[in-house]
């Protein structure tokens, strides 16, 4: 989305960090409060809310005294959520129209394509509205299988960040990322150049590397089970199952996508951002 905001290099990067900060100092203040009137953890697991995975429902009730002032606190969570889920699709659907525009994707023509009047990737959105459908399904038939796939949108994210951070800090160490300044007036798409956002320096090289360690110590236990010696049917099959969507990747890129894909589209020079 970072493609349809105006100054991106710089306006992003203090959305994201201003995001980070407020919504950190937000959410660790609510927790604070949800574990001050938690009261007696098995009773509230034990409710008839807390059985079916909504226990924050009850220690609202058992706060507020009140179910119509419970109802008032709990659909205002729900608005959220919902809001949330649009601004999640909305996120997703350009990736995966901008991944289609780049023939990263099977059936990237269609992924690809969007709508002439509304300027939006419709096709991207059904299939990720079917996906998402289809994941609240799976929790209806088994919810260790859900759990597993909850486990690889996590694994996966981290992998990406933590990916884009490992080749950040290798090109930082080796020296490969120049000034505007340092440029001679043509810039190449191999290149890549320093935006006006940036950590320069020792402290810059410090906080890829820690990236990069808490991303790999994250990716490792979103594999662990929750038990010792599960049994199979609370087994963690998240790291079978990232196996086997790095496997298909892989063959597909071998078998189809190396003959059309080369890399991100570049739509503009740095010097239009």
């Amino acid at each position: 989305m970072a493609e349809e905001i105006h100054d991106a290099n710089s306006v992003v990067p203090k959305c994201v960090v201003i995001t980070s900060a407020l919504n950190g100092t937000l959410g660790f203040g609510i927790l604070l409060a949800m574990l001050y009137v938690t009261g007696d953890i098995t009773t509230v697991l034990d409710s008839p809310t807390g059985k079916l995975g909504f226990p924050f429902m009850q220690i609202v009730l058992n706060s507020v005294g009140s179910y119509a002032g419970a109802t008032v606190m709990i659909s205002i969570v729900i608005a959220m959520f919902i809001f949330a889920t649009i601004a999640f699709l909305a996120t997703a659907s350009r990736i995966v129209f901008a991944f289609g525009r780049d023939k990263g994707l099977p059936y990237w023509r269609t992924m690809a394509k969007v709508h002439p009047k509304t300027a939006i990737p419709v096709y991207a959105i059904y299939i990720l509205t079917g996906v998402a459908c289809l994941v609240g399904i799976i929790n209806i038939v088994s919810a260790t299988a859900f759990n597993d796939v909850l486990s690889i949108g996590i694994s996966s994210l981290y992998s990406s960040y933590t990916i884009v951070a490992g080749f950040l800090l290798w090109r930082r160490m080796r020296g490969d990322i120049k000034k505007a300044s340092e440029m001679d007036g043509t810039w190449h798409a191999h290149e890549l150049i320093w935006g006006p956002f940036h950590i320069p320096g020792i402290w810059g090289i410090a906080l890829n590397a820690f990236a990069v360690c808490y991303g790999t110590i994250v990716i490792v236990f979103c594999f662990f089970p929750t038990t010792v010696n599960p049994e199979p049917a609370y087994m963690n099959w998240a790291c079978v199952i990232t196996s086997a969507v790095i496997f298909f990747a892989v063959v597909y890129y071998v078998v189809y996508a190396k003959k059309v894909y080369e890399g991100p589209i570049v739509e503009v020079v740095p010097e239009q951002i």
